[in-house]
């Protein structure tokens, strides 16, 4: 378990499942997500949890201080490049604007480079998810570029900006 300011962090359990099944179905989540089209039945997600939750990705439910789930935040080493990490994270539509998500990406980021010594640590957000980019650039990781086009919702292709932060700029 991490413990930030305001939430904290635990691998994702069988009865979470449900709860993140019911953020994932959000409209609002869904629009800024860049997950899947569609959703996996909540009985298939239940049925094959064991192969769908912290296998490669490890998948944390983000609890907060009135011991509520209100997202995840997910991490995952880059095969083939040593100490780099992918980041994602989803907070429910209603817990939004609340610190959590700064607080989770403050809390797993120290966590990767201070106990697992990464070298990076990076994400994608799709270019109009102005408070997820607000929120990254204030946890410190700055802009690298764009994959334009890369994101498709509801008819439309959108850029993806790609951002990280790396040891030394964290440790200052």
């Amino acid at each position: 378990m991490l413990k930030g300011d305001k939430v904290y962090l635990r691998l994702v359990e069988k009865k979470d499942v449900s709860r993140i099944y019911n953020i994932c179905s959000e409209p609002e989540v869904r629009e800024y997500d860049g997950g899947q089209s569609t959703l996996p039945p909540l009985q298939y997600m239940l049925k094959h949890f064991d192969d769908m939750f912290n296998i490669e990705r490890k998948r944390l439910s983000i609890i907060n201080e009135k011991d509520v789930l209100v997202g995840y935040i997910t991490y995952k080493e880059i095969k083939d490049t040593l100490d780099v990490y992918s980041i994602g994270i989803t907070i429910g539509s209603k817990f939004w604007g609340r610190g959590y998500g700064k607080d989770s990406i403050k809390t797993l980021v120290d966590y990767l480079f201070v106990n697992n010594n990464a070298h990076r640590v990076e994400l994608e957000v799709v270019d109009y998810n102005l408070r997820a980019i607000r929120c990254y650039l204030s946890c410190g990781f700055i802009e690298e570029g764009r994959k334009r086009k890369r994101y498709f919702f509801q008819g439309k292709y959108s850029d993806t900006v790609m951002m990280s932060i790396l040891r030394d700029e964290y440790l200052k």
